[in-house]
Order: structure tokens, then sequence, then C-alpha cells
């Protein structure tokens, strides 16, 4: 079993289906979690559901690209304890047809999806910060097969996979590893396939897999943050059912 004991990990989207399942497989695992997200409510329901002490939740929009760096500061300042882990379950899936895809629509796609991710690591690579230790993105199957009106969403995750690759080899001197894993369709919590699209429906049919549990997407996660997975740099890892 994983021991994630003396670990410091920031998961960034605690509040969504992915997110907590994460932040809670973290702390059951022995990691001290800094969560974050937009609602309050929800990130006060998740923090108490965390494994042991030491935990801590900061409400914070990333939209606010200029005031990252008060978000990262404090996770590493009411304890004094630097990060040893990042996990970016943050993001936004808008659906618009190419027609309506307009600049100002992009750019808040990527706002969230992309550029805060970014910035995190950015930030996450200051040794005030951080000295080493892992950062996984979540990135998706979009990335490489997107669907009609995912031109937006597609964009931004592939932007992920490709980051991942650079950011592994600008980082590996700072002991820094960086790794995406690409997940089809996760099962939220009030999902239901009777009322999802037909070209959703499709590519569900075509995983034969159902599907995905987040619970299984949070165990690849903190193998990734874990030491476990030392040796692996820069890769993005499909979890996609017998998709193609």
């Amino acid at each position: 079993m994983l021991n994630l004991k003396n670990k410091k990990i920031l998961v960034l989207g605690a509040t969504g289906t992915l997110g907590k399942s994460t932040a809670i497989k973290l702390s059951q695992l022995g990691a001290k979690v800094v969560i974050s997200g937009r609602d309050k409510t929800k990130l006060d329901d998740v923090l108490s559901k965390l494994t042991g002490d030491g935990h801590y939740a900061i409400q914070f929009d990333l939209s606010n690209l200029d005031k990252i760096y008060e978000l990262i500061n404090l996770s590493v300042s009411f304890d004094n304890e630097k990060l040893t882990g990042l996990v970016y379950c943050a993001g936004t899936m808008p659906i618009r047809p190419i027609k309506n895809t307009k600049s100002d629509f992009l750019h808040q796609t990527m706002v969230i999806n992309y550029y805060a991710f970014v910035e995190m690591v950015r930030l996450y690579s200051d040794k005030r910060v951080s000295e080493g230790g892992s950062i996984v993105a979540i990135s998706s199957y979009s990335s490489i097969n997107g669907d009609k009106g995912q031109l937006a969403y597609a964009a931004s995750k592939s932007a992920i996979d490709s980051s991942v690759i650079v950011m592994s080899k600008e980082l590996y001197s700072k002991n820094i590893r960086v790794n995406a894993i690409r997940p089809a369709i996760i099962k939220g919590e009030t999902t239901n396939i009777e009322i999802l699209p037909t070209s959703i429906k499709n590519i569900i049919e075509k995983m034969k897999t159902g599907l995905i549990d987040p619970n299984i997407i949070a165990e690849q996660i903190a193998f990734l943050i874990s030491d476990c997975s030392s040796g692996v740099y820069g890769r993005c890892f499909d979890v996609k059912g017998y998709l193609s």
C-alpha cells in the first residue's frame, strides 16, 4: 500500500468530483492535504471528510491569475512547511460550436484549464515553496480526440499534454516531476447516463468499462504523487477503457 506520510499536497479544484476523491484518498494514505476551491460550503464539506490532522482549506478563484501567488504562499505559511506535491484538478468543460467560439470564450477556458496551471507550476518550482516533489495535472481524452463543440476544451487539455513534457525537462534539475492523467468520461456524483447526449453515450459504449470511477483516478494520482513513481517524468497516462 502506498504511504504518503510526511507529504504535504496542494489539491486544486478540490470541490469537484475528482478533486474531492483525490483529497480524501491522499489523506487516507497519510498526506497532509491543502485543498482549494471556489465554493466555501463544498470546501468545508471536503475538509470534514479528510482523514488525519493538519489539513487546511483555502477558498480561491483561479481566474484571478495575478493573485495566485497569495494562494500558494498561504498554503506554505499556515504551518511553515513546504509543499511536496501539487494536484491540478481544477477545470471547466464548456460546449460551444465553432461559429460561437470567439477569442474571449477561448481565453476564458484557457485561463482556468491552462494558464492557472502554468502559473501554479511556476510558483511551485520556487525553492521557498518546495524543494522538489511531484505535480499531477488532469488532462482529458478530449485532448487527443475531442468531440463536436469541444474546441476550446480540447485545445486547453492538449496544451497541458505538451506542457508536462517541457516542464519535466526544465524542472528535472529541481527534482520536480510533472505528469498528467488523461481520463475519458468520469462518473460524477449525480451523473445519469440516460440523459447524456448521444455522442457521450456512444463514447461510453466504446469504452466498454462504463463510466470511470473517480476513486480509481484518485489512486493513480496517489501513485504519481508518491515516491513509488520516482522514475516517471513528462508522461500522459490514458484511462479510457477500450477506446482507440
